[in-house]
Formats: structure tokens, C-alpha cells, sequence
């Protein structure tokens, strides 16, 4: 009998062994709720766990950039207590009164120990969940962040959207781009948020229900999950460290295949102009020792040109004009061992043949008088292909993303944009809300692109990266990269900021990722110019060697930047990069394989690896490549050395890559050379790939006049804490900028 009873639990038991949540009154009108001795909520009249209110939110949106006006009318402590059940599952009301309550039960599903779901919400749009934290607890995750690693003491909305030009109040660039349609961003303003947070408690949170949320992690003793309408499914998952922890997170939400090999085996050239410059930036690449794995032609589709820049013209099918003959070329370039990727959106420009065809089928997002939606992206105007409906989506997944791109020939693209989908005056098919459905849209549009690839049996072949997203986009992108940065180096939207937003997007459980090689963003016609330097270009270069993909962009104003091909010396330092990159080949397939089976990111926090060595909680700008190499980038300009900090590792020594006699059982900081070319990483003596990160070292520096840095100093310190986002030169930045208005003012004076 008693094996009989062992059998039926083991039956009844969930699919994974975890401990069942725990569930106890504390006294009158007092409950906690715990997890694996974890304690996640507490319940008094004092503290109460949930609030209720009502207001009116607005969403005002300018070219993809939102600003969310929240009025809260009214937030009512949830302090009464009725246990309706306890047992799995538990039912709760908590109320204020018998006309404003919310009804939640707790429970589990065949992936968590405990979830929360809201029955009912009275009286109420929106609530409050408070979780219990600790002082010296530390939370990570959000989606991809790009200003903070750390989310304690800040508050993180929920709302893909442009990330911004600048990201920073303070600086310049932001109150420039402020000025022009609201486009410079805050701290917090990210192509991909996710209602997801990893807890140093050995915890995570997420919530599920894709309206506008908030978390907010600016209290000691409590995290706070606000919602806007009745919230989704909240699961809370424990683990006893925080790798498998993240393992288990992307269990739950999906992980990415592996990338193909041909896109570790040299750079991605990022280029325009046509067929013959297509081929003739190929030779001159390869005649100054470039590796090429594929070029990336953007302008396959044909140009337009818009005070931002050079844009293109969203017409998804070859311009033969533009590209004559390029058929034939993608074939030839295939058998030489090099791809040609591309690029397409989910709009299309209103003077294209596909605009036509799409609107006359009544494919695209309605307006209030039910005719197309016509958005502004910036002195042209665009259609919304509307995803909901099943026919425009299978139209748009088989005659445009199938045919004019996979079946001609390309074996990949970027999936840009995602995150514009308006919310006042809109219509759809499925009838649902823009508030419902605009997180969710980059992931419906993820989704197509990943049917596609599949459907055409190129799944392992073909690769498309996508920047806009919301949970289940890791599921279905199988490559992520960090958006537009600017071509600068400032923490908040240059360099640095991709590393933040790497390691961000891992503990949210996107595992592969990478940027554009020297930024984007650019502004020649800015007070100081923002344009990029061969510096920038050449340390952001270096930093992609040790990361999965190693691709360029020239800019949304090309003249103005410096490119790899800008000079005979800047190609053959170039050149040398790619040439390391792919002698990586091995070591960054082994990376990614391992990625996609475990989850765990490719970039990582050296905490993971390492969660006993309490000093690598602070480091900030240093990663693990995979788990033998220590990347520590340099992000800022004029630097020659550097201080790396090496945790402490029972079973390996740290070796420098670029000398070996410089070698370090961790535990402990060490200054290193750090001239460009030679960026500081560390190898682990006990890894299988020695032979490999000796192989990369072996490249010789270019000996070549060197550039003109753009500010000189000796040494830089790494900063260790986390700190307000500033350009790298704030000082000035700050005196520019005073300088400014106090011209501005005066200048009003005198009128």
C-alpha cells in the first residue's frame, strides 16, 4: 500500500521535482507567501501585498517615440483579508471595501512552483503587486536595458518603443534630439522591455499579460509590479544559483537555435551603392586582408534621402536599377564561400507597387474611418501590414519574406523596426486593442520571420536579427542586436551602452546577440559634430571579436563617418580584427551551441560564473565570452592601459591573451596594456581552446602611423559601481551646453 501511495505522488507529481509554495496565515488579516524558503509576498494592514486604482493613461506618440502621461486618480490599499481556499490552489480577496477588491488565486502550472493569477478586479483599472526584497539584494533582467545593468533604485516601463538619440537628460545629443520630435529617450527607453527580473535571492518574476506595466525596484524592504488593466499570469520560478536559474528561464520562454557556421567565419561588411560597388568593396576588402563571410546590402530595394539621412525606399522586392544583375552575383558570391543578407520591416512606403497591391487586398492597420493607417517615419509615409490578419500575414510571409528574399537567394537579413504600432485611432482584424497588442507586436513580427526561414527548410542556413521585441521574442529571432546606437562614447547610447544591454537582454533569457561595428546614429550638422572616428571604429571592432557576430553598419549619413574602407590603414587594421575573429571559429561555435542548449547567454556577467566571488557583482564593463575567456572592452577613447578585475578560480590561472607571462590566480585586480588592436581579455590555462586564443594573439599589430586619439590620458580606471550615464567627457558636455542657452538667452535679450 505504502508503494502504491509513493507511485500516485510520484504520478500526481509536476513534471520537474520543485518544492510546493507555501502558504501561511500569519495572524489576523496577515499571510506570507514563500517558495523554496524564499519569502515572495507579505500581506499586513500595515504593508499590504496589493493596490488598486483607477486613472487615465496616455500614449502620444512621435516616429516610434512614446510619451506615457499616467495620471493616477485614485491608489487604495488592498488590506482586508478573505481566504476563500487554501491548499493548491489558494483563492484570496483582498478589498478595501465590499465595492473594491481584487479576487487572485495561487497556484502552480507544469513549469512553475507558483503562480499568481488576478480572478477579478473591481472598482479598479490597474494594480500594485508588491514582492518582498532585501537591502542588499540585487535584481537584473527588464528586457534589454542599455543605461543600467543593476535595476535597484530605479523604475523600468514596460513599452517597446525607440530607445532614443542620447538616452541622457544631460547630455547635449539628448536635448538636440528632445527638440526634434521628442527623440531623445530616457534611461530607461529600450526597443525590447520585458516584465522579467532575476533576483540575487536565487528568484525570478515575470508577468505575462502584455499591457503597459512598470517595475519598479526604487524601495528597500519591496519590488513593485504595476499594471495597467487586469494583468496576465505571474510566475515565480527559484533555482539554487542563478546560471540555472536563467536555464530555467529560458526554458520556460524559448531559446534560439544555433547561428550557422558561415557567419563565424569572417566580418559582415555592411554596404550600399549597387552591384558593382557591392563587388568592388568585396576586393578591395579582401585585397587588404579582410576575411568576408557576407555583405550586407540594405539598399537592395532602392534609396531615399530625408534630413536624417540616407533611408530606404520600403518597397520589398530587388530594384534591378540599383542592383542589376545581383542574382547572379548572390550565386557566384555563395560559391566563393561569401553570403549576401539584406534587409525589410513590417511597413511599406505608400508609393511602392506593394503598398498597392496590399492596400487593394485591405492588408494594412485601419484608421477610425476604416481605410489604411498611413504612418510618418519621417518625411515618407507608410503602411502597418496589419498582423492579425491571418491572410495579409501569410501574404506577406510567403510572396514577400519567402519569395523576393529567401527563394532569391539571400541567406538572411536584418528584421528591423516592430515597435511603432500607434494607439489612439487605430483598428485591427482580430479586434483586440493597440494597448493589447503593441508589445506583443515585435513578437508577431518575429514570429513571421522565423516561419519563413522554417517553412523553407533554411532554419540553421538562413539568420535574420531583429532589435524590437517583448517576451517570446527570444523564442523566435534566432539573432538579437542592441538597435541604433550612437557613434560616440557616451555610457547611455555609445559603445558601452551595447555591453549593458548584452548582458540585460541575457538575464532576461536572450542568449545571443551582437551590434553594429562603430554605431549608427550620426548628426554631422550637431554642435559638436556627432560623427564617428577611426577610434571608435576600431575598439568597437575589437570588442566584436569576442562576441558571436562581427558586422558594420556605415551610418544613416555615411560621408560623415569613418568607414573600414575610409583609408589604406584603417583597412589593414580592420583586416587584422576580422582575420581574428575568424580564427575564433571554433571557440565562438562551441559558445553558441552551448547557448542554445543551456540558455545561458553568450555574454555574460562574470557572476555567473562565478557567484561566490562577491566583487564581480560590481564589475560593469567585463564579461565572460563562453566560460574560459574574460573580455574586458575598452569603451572610452584615449586609453592605454587598463585595470581588469579577475575573480578568484579554484581551478584555473588567468592568462593575458597578448602575454602570456602575465598570468593571475584572480581574486584581485591587474593593470594591463591596452593599446587599439590589443583590447584586454584573459584566458582560462585549463581551457580546450588554447590553441585557438593562441592563434588569435598571434596577429601581429599593424605597424602603421597611428591616428590622432581623440583625447589623450595614460590610464583610465574602469569605473566598478554602477553610475549615472554620462558622456565620456561630461565636463565639457556640461560647459557646452551652458554655453548654449546662456547664447540662447542672451540672444532673447537683445530682442
Amino acid at each position: 500500500m505504502k508503494g502504491f501511495a509513493t507511485l500516485l505522488l510520484l504520478l500526481l507529481a509536476p513534471s520537474e521535482c520543485w518544492s510546493v509554495f507555501s502558504f501561511r496565515e500569519t495572524g489576523s488579516g496577515k499571510f506570507q507567501v514563500s517558495l523554496d524558503n524564499i519569502l515572495i509576498f507579505n500581506h499586513s494592514k500595515e504593508n499590504p501585498m496589493l493596490f488598486g486604482g483607477q486613472g487615465e493613461t496616455e500614449f502620444l506618440e512621435s516616429k516610434g517615440n512614446f510619451r506615457i502621461n499616467d495620471d493616477v486618480t485614485s491608489r487604495v490599499p488592498l488590506t482586508d483579508v478573505t481566504v476563500k481556499r487554501s491548499g493548491i490552489p489558494t483563492s484570496i480577496t483582498l478589498s478595501s471595501d465590499s465595492k473594491h477588491y481584487i479576487e487572485i488565486q495561487l497556484t502552480e502550472d507544469e513549469s512553475h512552483p507558483l503562480v499568481v493569477d488576478v480572478l477579478e478586479m473591481k472598482g479598479f483599472d490597474r494594480l500594485w503587486l508588491r514582492v518582498v526584497a532585501q537591502v542588499d539584494e540585487l535584481v537584473y533582467g527588464g528586457g534589454e536595458q542599455f543605461s543600467y545593468f543593476s535595476l535597484r533604485g530605479r523604475t523600468f516601463p514596460i513599452w517597446t518603443r525607440e530607445q532614443g538619440v542620447g538616452r541622457n537628460k544631460s547630455t547635449l545629443t539628448t536635448f538636440y534630439s528632445d527638440k526634434k520630435d521628442g527623440a531623445g529617450g530616457d534611461y530607461h527607453t529600450t526597443y525590447f522591455p520585458q516584465p522579467t527580473f532575476v533576483s540575487t535571492r536565487n528568484y525570478y518574476l515575470h508577468h505575462s499579460g502584455p499591457n503597459y506595466a512598470v517595475l519598479d525596484f526604487s524601495h528597500d524592504l519591496y519590488h513593485e509590479l504595476y499594471v495597467l488593466a487586469k494583468p496576465g499570469r505571474i510566475h515565480v520560478q527559484t533555482e539554487s544559483d542563478l546560471a540555472s536559474l536563467v536555464g530555467k528561464l529560458t526554458q520556460f520562454l524559448g531559446r534560439q537555435p544555433p547561428l550557422p557556421d558561415w557567419i563565424h567565419s569572417g566580418a559582415i561588411l555592411g554596404i550600399q551603392g549597387g552591384t558593382q560597388k557591392m563587388l568592388d568593396y568585396i576586393q578591395q576588402a579582401e585585397d587588404h586582408g579582410v576575411t568576408v563571410a557576407a555583405v550586407w546590402i540594405q539598399d537592395w530595394v532602392g534609396r531615399i534621402t530625408t534630413s536624417f539621412g540616407r533611408r530606404l525606399f520600403w518597397d520589398w522586392h530587388w530594384n534591378p536599377e540599383q542592383y542589376p544583375d545581383l542574382k547572379a552575383e548572390v550565386a557566384r558570391l555563395k560559391e566563393r564561400g561569401i553570403r549576401v543578407l539584406t534587409y525589410i520591416n513590417p511597413y511599406l512606403n505608400f508609393e511602392g507597387e506593394l503598398f498597392k497591391e496590399a492596400d487593394a487586398k485591405g492588408y494594412f492597420v485601419k484608421n477610425a474611418t476604416n481605410q489604411t493607417f498611413v504612418n510618418d517615419f519621417g518625411e515618407f509615409f507608410c503602411g502597418t501590414i496589419d498582423l492579425t490578419n491571418p491572410a495579409a500575414y501569410d501574404w506577406y510571409k510567403n510572396e514577400v519574406v519567402k519569395k523576393n528574399m529567401i527563394e532569391f537567394g539571400f541567406s538572411g537579413w536584418m528584421a528591423d523596426f516592430g515597435e511603432y504600432l500607434p494607439i489612439h485611432g487605430v483598428s485591427f482584424h482580430s479586434g483586440q486593442s493597440a494597448e493589447e497588442l503593441h508589445n506583443q507586436w515585435p513578437v508577431m513580427w518575429a514570429q513571421l520571420n522565423r516561419q519563413a526561414v522554417e517553412e523553407t527548410g533554411k532554419l540553421g542556413d538562413v539568420v535574420f536579427w531583429m532589435r524590437a521585441g517583448w517576451t517570446g521574442t527570444g523564442n523566435y529571432t534566432t539573432l538579437l542586436w542592441a538597435g541604433d546606437q550612437n557613434v560616440d562614447w557616451s555610457l547611455s547610447d555609445g559603445l558601452a551602452s551595447t555591453l549593458t544591454a548584452a548582458l540585460s537582454v541575457g538575464m532576461s533569457g536572450v542568449a545571443l546577440t551582437h551590434y553594429d561595428i562603430g554605431g549608427f546614429t550620426t548628426f554631422a550638422s550637431y554642435t559638436p559634430p556627432l560623427v564617428r572616428t577611426e577610434e571608435l571604429l576600431l575598439r568597437s571592432a575589437e570588442m566584436a571579436v569576442f562576441t558571436p557576430v562581427f558586422r558594420t553598419h556605415e551610418g544613416n549619413q555615411p560621408s560623415a563617418n569613418v568607414q573600414f574602407y575610409s583609408s589604406e590603414g584603417t583597412l589593414k587594421k580592420f583586416g587584422r580584427l576580422s582575420r581574428m575573429f575568424a580564427a575564433m571559429m571554433n571557440y565562438t561555435r562551441h559558445v553558441v551551441s552551448a547557448s542554445s542548449t543551456t540558455g545561458l547567454p553568450a555574454q555574460r556577467p562574470l557572476f555567473l560564473n562565478y557567484p561566490s566571488d562577491e566583487p564581480s557583482y560590481d564589475v560593469r564593463y567585463q564579461y565572460m565570452y563562453g566560460d574560459d575567456l574574460l573580455v574586458a572592452p575598452v569603451y572610452l577613447p584615449g586609453v592605454n592601459t587598463l585595470d581588469v578585475y579577475l575573480p578568484s578560480d579554484p581551478e584555473a590561472s588567468w592568462v593575458f591573451l597578448w602575454d602570456e607571462s602575465i598570468v593571475s590566480s584572480g581574486g584581485g585586480t591587474v593593470q594591463v596594456a591596452a593599446p587599439v588592436g590589443h583590447p584586454p581579455v584573459f584566458y582560462r590555462n585549463v581551457s580546450e581552446f588554447v590553441p585557438v586564443f593562441r592563434q588569435v594573439a598571434s596577429e601581429p599589430l599593424i605597424d602603421l602611423p597611428e591616428f590622432i586619439p581623440e583625447s589623450q590620458g595614460p590610464t583610465t580606471p574602469r569605473p566598478r559601481q554602477e553610475q549615472e550615464p554620462s558622456t565620456c567627457s561630461g565636463v565639457k558636455v556640461s560647459l557646452k551646453f551652458t554655453f548654449v542657452l546662456c547664447l540662447v538667452l542672451f540672444s532673447k535679450i537683445l530682442v
